[in-house]
């Protein structure tokens, strides 16, 4: 299972420290893959994702609170231009 699919599918707390880890050994192995590899540039990212995302989005994101949609924004602010 790659990084997006443990986002995604992060239903537990031991799910989100599994997708945590590998979140973690994809920045130590892959680094030049993310897009925001400091964390300001990371939570700037974050913020931005948070704030776009909107009802009229094309990828819409349902913000009910779980270990996934917690996932999901991490994983985005690795990649999110």
């Amino acid at each position: 299972m790659n990084v997006f699919e443990m986002a995604e599918s992060a239903n537990s707390k031991e799910d989100f420290i599994n997708f945590l880890d590998a979140l973690l050994e994809s920045f130590n192995n892959d680094k030049d893959d993310w897009e925001n590899p400091e964390l300001g540039r990371f939570l700037e990212a974050m913020e931005r994702f948070l704030v776009s995302s909107t009802d009229q989005s094309l990828h819409k994101v349902d913000f009910t609170p779980s270990w996934s949609l917690f996932a999901r924004i991490m994983y985005v602010a690795s990649k999110y231009e």
